[in-house]
C-alpha cells in the first residue's frame, strides 16, 4: 500500500494542513472513512476547556506543555457500532503539532498524553508532528496513567507505519483490543518486549565468568541501553521494584546461581542410562515371562490335537515350566 496516495502527494509533512494529513493516515490504515476532523482548534485552551468538554484541573506543567501546542485536532471517535462489542469503551483520535525544541519534544508530548488522559476513561491515540517527524502515541487510564510511544519516523516511514496500523492486523471487537493490537503493532520494542529479571538473569549467568561484571552492573547497562538509543526521546516505562537493580539482594542470586549448578549437575548425571521403579517393574515382568515360556517338546502328543485340553494343559503348567535358554526358536 502506498501511502502516499492518500495524501494528495503531499505526505505527512507539508506542514500546509496537518489536521487533514494526519486523518489521511488513519484513512489509508482503514480506521476511519471520515474526511474532516471533528474538532480543529483555532485557540488551544478555549478548545481543550469549551470544545473537548475537559473538566479537569490542569496543573502548571500541564499548562505550560499546551503552550507548545502550534495546533490541535479531535480527529474522530470510535465508539458504538464499530466495535462488536456496541458497550465497549470508546478510543479517541487526536492529532498535535508540536513547538518545541527536538530534546523536549517527546517530554511535551509525554505531559499532553497525561493531561488528556485524566479527564476520561477513553482510550486516546495521537499522532504529534514536529519538524518533519511523526510519532504515534497512546494513552489508557487504569490503576495508572499508561503511556506508549512509537518511535519518530520521517516520510520515508509513512508507508511503514500505515502498514503497521492497517486494520487488519488489529481486532475491532472492542476498544481495548484495539488499542492493544494498535499499541503491539506500532509502539517501541521496550514497551512490547520489556526486559524481565529472569531474563536480564539469564543473559548475566550465561556470560563467561572471567567478563561478567556485577548483577547490579549488568542491571544498570541493560536498562539503560534503551535510555541510550533513544536520548532525549526516551521515555521510561513503568517499573517495578522487580527490575531495579538496586533493589536487588545479591544473596538471592548467589542462590540461584547454586541451585542452577546442582540442577546441572543433577542432568549430567543423569545423562547416563538410569531405570526408575516403572523401568525396574517393566524388566522383572519381561525376566518373569521369561521364565514361563512353554517349550512345546514338552506337550503330550494326544494334548496338542485337542484345543480344549491344550488350553487347560497350559494353564495348569505355565507357572511351573522349565525354560530352555538354548532352544528359543521352539518357544511361543
Amino acid at each position: 500500500m502506498d501511502a502516499s496516495l492518500y495524501y494528495d502527494g503531499s505526505g505527512l509533512f507539508s506542514g500546509y494542513d496537518f489536521p487533514s494529513e494526519a486523518l489521511g493516515f488513519f484513512r489509508a490504515a482503514g480506521h476511519t472513512t471520515a474526511s474532516e476532523p471533528l474538532v480543529v482548534a483555532d485557540d488551544v485552551l478555549h478548545c481543550i476547556y469549551n470544545e473537548l468538554k475537559f473538566t479537569a484541573f490542569f496543573d502548571g506543567g500541564e499548562r505550560s506543555a499546551f503552550q507548545h501546542i502550534e495546533s490541535l485536532s479531535h480527529l474522530f471517535t470510535l465508539e458504538g457500532d464499530v466495535f462488536n462489542d456496541s458497550q465497549s469503551t470508546a478510543v479517541r483520535y487526536y492529532a498535535v503539532s508540536l513547538n518545541t525544541s527536538i530534546s523536549d519534544r517527546t517530554t511535551t508530548a509525554n505531559v499532553i498524553l497525561n493531561a488528556f488522559v485524566k479527564n476520561a476513561k477513553d482510550f486516546f491515540v495521537f499522532i504529534f508532528s514536529h519538524e518533519e517527524m511523526c510519532m504515534l502515541a497512546f494513552a489508557m487510564r487504569a490503576h495508572a496513567r499508561l503511556t506508549y510511544f512509537s518511535k519518530w519516523f520521517d516520510n520515508a516511514g509513512v508507508d511503514e507505519f500505515v502498514r503497521r496500523a492497517d486494520n487488519g492486523n488489529i481486532s475491532f471487537n472492542n476498544g481495548r483490543e484495539l488499542f492493544s493490537d494498535f499499541v503491539y503493532m506500532t509502539a517501541r520494542s521496550y514497551y512490547v518486549h520489556p526486559l524481565s529479571r529472569d531474563y536480564i538473569h539469564a543473559e548475566w549467568y550465561l556470560l563467561d565468568e572471567d567478563v561478567r561484571p556485577s548483577w547490579n552492573d549488568y542491571v544498570i547497562a541493560r536498562m539503560g541501553e534503551n535510555s541510550m538509543k533513544y536520548g532525549d526521546d526516551y521515555i521510561d516505562v513503568l517499573i517495578t521494584k522487580d527490575y531495579q537493580a538496586d533493589n536487588i539482594d545479591s544473596k538471592d542470586f548467589e542462590l540461584d546461581l547454586l541451585a542452577l549448578e546442582l540442577e546441572l549437575e543433577r542432568m549430567e548425571e543423569s545423562d547416563a542410562f538410569e531405570m526408575d521403579e516403572s523401568d525396574c517393574d517393566d524388566f522383572e515382568d519381561e525376566e518373569e515371562y521369561d521364565s514361563k515360556r512353554i517349550n512345546i517338546e514338552d506337550i503330550p502328543v494326544e494334548i496338542m490335537d485337542d484345543p480344549v485340553k491344550l488350553l487347560g494343559w497350559l494353564r495348569k503348567n505355565e507357572l511351573t515350566a522349565d525354560v530352555d535358554e538354548n532352544e528359543d526358536d521352539k518357544y511361543w
